[in-house]
């Protein structure tokens, strides 16, 4: 297991460059440049000085290289603050202001952002398995039948129409207290949990029709502990499989819920860094910054699967 994850690991380091590398190229052909340089009131020594500074006299692999250097933490400490426990030197954002990145934007709206869609993400992963289970339980029944419509109604639902509906008939929507948390939450979580309804329900279903469960019956093994102990162990190995593509899925999805439900993320400086002057260092550190962590996701996914299913670890 322990060669699994060393593996693994480093099949991850490859994969982290190559995104960062598509995300850099992609970002460097926005018209930023433009919108700082064409500026009337800038004199040439001030354009000069403000390339300078971004780094834009040097050549695209040097610039490349320096973004590199920069993702690299320059502190770590034990906080329970993220601005506290990593330090990165991210530089300046290019909007007026020159707020720092890290320090005045990321370190602080992140977390928020990362706290919203972790607690989603949980409350879809079990509440989306439970119903599953029990769909698959009592198949083509009234049980059944409820679970099916009700997931497919939240499914269905697009999350800014839930959002928008939940704001203008309640005012339980924010950041502030945990009664105002409920909300932005709940729908979020809402957004996917169908997805974990649906494959619990048709793994569960195989699964109840392979024959190691017919034999552990026939053992004498009680119905409960067969359904727990086999059945819902292997039944859960394709959906750990796309827990990764679906906690990527649920914080890009946080954005919607961001904006419209006052929650302090990182949508908000995300979406304004659109806006003129456009600020690519922040698209560019917000958009790596959450390609890592789905790629460290679906590292995490990797090697609990081959916990769960030894076959893989093996291979």
């Amino acid at each position: 297991m322990l060669g699994f994850i060393i593996r693994r690991t480093l099949w991850t380091i490859p994969v982290v460059l190559l995104a960062t590398l598509i995300t850099f190229v992609l970002v460097k052909q926005l018209p930023y440049e433009q919108d700082i340089f064409n500026n009337p009131k800038y004199s040439p020594s001030q354009v000069k000085a403000l390339r300078e500074l971004y780094g834009l006299n040097d050549s695209f692999l040097v610039q490349y290289v320096h973004f590199l250097r920069d993702l690299v933490p320059t502190h770590v400490g034990f906080s329970t603050k993220l601005r506290d426990l990593v330090t990165f030197d991210l530089g300046n954002s290019t909007k007026p202001g020159a707020l720092r990145i890290w320090d005045d934007i990321v370190a602080i709206r992140l977390p928020v952002s990362m706290k919203l869609g972790t607690m989603a993400f949980i409350f879809a992963a079990f509440v989306g398995t439970g119903l599953g289970v029990l769909s698959a339980l009592r198949t083509n029944g009234p049980i059944d039948y409820a679970i099916t419509l009700f997931s497919t109604l939240a499914f269905a639902l697009p999350t800014f129409v839930t959002a928008t509906l939940w704001v203008k008939y309640s005012p339980y929507y924010g950041w502030d207290t945990w009664s105002l948390r409920i909300g932005p939450i709940l729908l979020l979580g809402l957004s996917i949990m169908p997805y974990f309804t649906r494959l619990v329900r048709a793994s569960m279903l195989e699964a109840l029709q392979q024959e190691y469960v017919t034999t552990a019956r026939s053992k004498g093994i009680p119905w409960r502990t067969t359904v727990v102990r086999h059945a819902l162990r292997n039944s859960l190995i394709p959906t750990i499989v796309n827990a990764g593509p679906l906690f990527g899925f649920v914080l890009t999805g946080s954005f919607l819920i961001e904006r419209i439900m006052n929650v302090p993320g990182i949508a908000g400086e995300f979406v304004s860094a659109f806006g003129q002057p456009l600020d690519n260092k922040l698209i560019l550190v917000t958009t790596v910054l959450l390609s890592v962590i789905i790629i460290l996701m679906n590292l995490v996914v990797d090697v609990i699967v081959g916990w769960l299913d030894p076959r893989v670890s093996h291979d």
